[in-house]
């Protein structure tokens, strides 16, 4: 689908250099690049997003507890408490966007991108269901309170716990009712089976915990940085076809039941605000030698940004994008974003930087 750091100086680069006294030591380039910012950029956005993992798993476990208290039966459950539900399910799809998902994309960039972690993109939130792609799905389960196991499940966000909370799958959801009073039905409108629910906000939660394990060991490089550039920025189609086959743009009659939380935009514009903090955090290296490919790239990835963040504006603000516009903006910006990631690769070259596989 797609996607698939940390010396505070770089001093097993720096190049010899004649030293006469009184005289300052020669940097290379390498050295003007903030590897450090860049792991503390991700450790603060990962551990926000931790803690938004842990409060959905609060409210699953407290929906869950009233479950128990109605013997799980459902209609019930939605007599006897269905204000308190609708106010409890509310928040935890806040949570679940604004808290866990947003922080998570505005640190996939560099978790898809660098190699030594994309293992945790494709487990929480990009990898495909066993069902979707088989050969491709990631060989994981997810074990339900009730003993059930979700074998191969696809992305914890977007192929488990967006659909529990969601009921855009029928073997998630307890009860379809009517929340709202308007006397239709709509996607969102459904109690969730509680053990899908809540084995789903676990092993979100759990796997989220290993990813912050994991970038806490991380010692970032400048290959680290420069391969997530090239790799993640040229990914827009594929986020815009996603859009494309989402309810935001075809519709509820979609079959997609991913992407129903918050639209792909939003994600797309976290992960290219994340991959514009990285570059600024390495552009002082490319600018050591080649200025004018420095600031191409910066002016270049930030209109990319702000075309992302315009069509999000509007499309919050009542606009309905069509699949064929959908289609359109996709090809443009998949253009423009392998330019840059070219520009990106022709500064590694410069700079002696190797681009890992991912």
């Amino acid at each position: 689908m797609r996607r698939n750091w940390l010396t505070r100086a770089l001093t097993g680069l720096v190049l010899a250099a004649l030293v006469v006294p009184g005289a300052a030591v020669a940097q290379t380039p390498l050295a003007e690049a903030d590897l450090e910012s860049v792991k503390t950029y991700l450790l603060e956005h990962v551990g926000k997003s931790k803690a938004g993992t842990a409060a959905v798993l609060e409210y699953a476990q407290r929906y869950y507890d009233l479950a128990e208290a109605s013997s799980f039966d459902y209609e019930a459950l939605w007599a006897s408490n269905g204000p308190a539900i609708v106010t409890l399910l509310d928040e935890a799809r806040r949570v679940w966007v604004e808290e866990a998902s947003t922080n998570y994309e505005l640190s996939e960039g560099l978790v898809a991108g660098v190699p030594s972690l994309a293992y945790y993109d494709v487990w929480i939130d990009a990898g495909p269901s066993g069902e979707d792609d088989p050969a491709n799905a990631l060989d994981v389960s997810v074990t339900l309170p009730d003993g059930r196991v979700l074998e191969k499940p696809g992305s914890l966000y977007h192929y488990v716990t967006e659909p529990a909370l969601w009921g855009t799958r029928d073997d998630f959801v307890g009860l379809r009712v009517d929340m709202d009073g308007d006397g239709a039905v709509e996607v969102g409108e459904a109690l969730p089976e509680t053990n899908a629910l809540l084995g789903a906000a676990q092993a979100l939660d759990a796997a989220t915990a290993e990813l912050e394990a994991a970038v806490k060991v991380w010692e970032p490089t400048p290959s680290d940085t420069f391969t997530a550039l090239v790799i993640m920025i040229p990914t827009m189609s594929g986020y815009f076809e996603e859009w494309k086959e989402s309810v935001f743009v075809a519709g509820e009659e979609t079959e997609e039941v991913r992407f129903v939380g918050v639209s792909r935009l939003a994600d797309v514009s976290g992960i290219l605000q994340g991959l514009d903090v990285t570059y600024g955090n390495i552009q002082p290296a490319i600018d050591a030698v080649d200025p004018a490919m420095a600031e191409q790239i910066e002016v270049e990835l930030g209109d990319l940004l702000t075309f992302v963040q315009d069509l999000y504006e509007r499309e919050a603000a009542g606009t309905q994008f069509t699949p064929e516009q959908a289609d359109q903006f996709g090809a443009e910006l998949q253009s423009r974003a392998t330019g840059i990631a070219g520009q990106i690769s022709q500064a590694a070259a410069l700079l002696d930087i190797p681009i890992q596989e991912c």
